[in-house]
């Protein structure tokens, strides 16, 4: 049992990986199996249905791990402004820390595969589903009514995944901190209102 979750972990780590910087159509089977260190036979014994489920299981994966990194953030920021801000100037640093290369693995997956692939589809919304859940919550934490938390929310998941692709554009990380700027701008105008 040890020895198949680690088969498994290692491939679905791998599989992020490599979508983050090359995106799902870019990356091959052969190349997850190479990254992960798994055994060949591994890939479609624990994933019977492919690269789909595996992109399926890594954008869950993904997700699962920045909803985890918000709501770590949240508990130790004071507000939605500040929650955003600083989880903008992580995504800075692991931009920069990777020349740029990466992305997100969930939109880079997401752009290449949906509508086509319904399960990667359900996965990325339920992600950014999450991802948004926690920014509402803080934000009506901080006194903002709830309609108005659920738009800046989604507002500010679009504007970080833009900023991000424009950060491998750009090769800077001019596009977050801006968004950092503005979204902290609107949660403290939507605080005093």
């Amino acid at each position: 049992m040890a020895a198949a979750a680690k088969h498994r972990d290692a491939l679905l780590a791998a599989s992020v990986r490599l979508f983050r910087q090359k995106g799902y159509a870019g990356t091959g089977l052969s190349e997850i199996l190479q990254e992960s260190g798994a055994p060949k036979g591994s890939l479609y014994h624990y994933f019977p249905g492919g690269k789909v489920e595996i992109g399926a299981e890594a954008v869950q994966l993904a997700g699962k791990t920045v909803t985890r990194t918000l709501k770590d953030l949240a508990a130790k920021t004071d507000g939605p402004g500040a929650l955003v801000s600083h989880y903008l100037d992580l995504l800075a640093g692991w931009m920069a820390a990777s020349d740029y290369r990466d992305g997100c693995p969930i939109t880079t997956t997401l752009l290449e595969t949906v509508p086509e692939h319904e399960a990667i589809r359900e996965a990325g919304a339920a992600a950014f589903a999450a991802w948004a859940g926690v920014l509402e919550e803080s934000a009506v934490a901080a006194g903002i009514p709830q309609d108005r938390a659920a738009r800046l929310a989604h507002f500010a998941i679009s504007a970080l995944e833009g900023a991000l692709v424009q950060c491998r554009v750009s090769g800077a990380a001019a596009p977050l901190r801006l968004v950092a700027e503005e979204l902290s701008g609107l949660y403290a105008a939507a605080e005093t209102r």
